[in-house]
């Protein structure tokens, strides 16, 4: 029964972004900063899926510029969520480096931009966590990981 559930978890995450459009471009309901951003990943948390992108649709050496999205996964509609910040840590081995903090500036409800400068790459491909770190609707501080990878 709990491998039933985990599979059917997965396969919500999956289609999701489907369901609510993410997987296009969200131009029609989102400000235009993330207008034209590509899914670098996405995650479900609860009752909300978080979406990270940017333009290019992948993370590179040096500046990148990020846009986290959260919606309600009932309606697909923005979610209104505070105090929304990020950073990202370099994976080598087990080890996690000292954070890269990453300042997000809300730009719309339920859409933060930012920027973050990975600096030169000394691996090939480099690790990250990033940590998404927010208030839900019910005021509860919440994190998520990603796993992104940089080549």
């Amino acid at each position: 029964m709990r491998k039933t559930a985990k599979t059917c978890r997965i396969a919500v995450v999956l289609v999701l972004p489907v369901l609510f459009g993410l997987g296009r471009s969200l131009s029609a309901t989102s400000p235009s900063a993330c207008a034209t951003g590509k899914m670098l990943a996405s995650k479900l948390q609860n009752d909300l899926v978080i979406v990270v992108m940017n333009e290019q649709g992948k993370l590179t050496a040096g500046d990148n510029s990020l846009c986290v999205v959260f919606r309600k996964v009932e309606t697909g509609d923005p979610a209104e969520i505070q105090n929304v910040s990020m950073d990202f840590r370099l994976l080598v081995g087990k080890i996690q480096e000292t954070p890269i903090k990453v300042q997000l500036t809300q730009i719309g409800v339920g859409y933060y931009r930012g920027s973050v400068n990975l600096g030169r790459q000394y691996y090939d491909p480099a690790s990250y966590y990033a940590f998404v770190h927010y208030i839900d609707l019910a005021g509860t501080k919440k994190k998520k990981r990603f796993l992104f990878i940089v080549k």
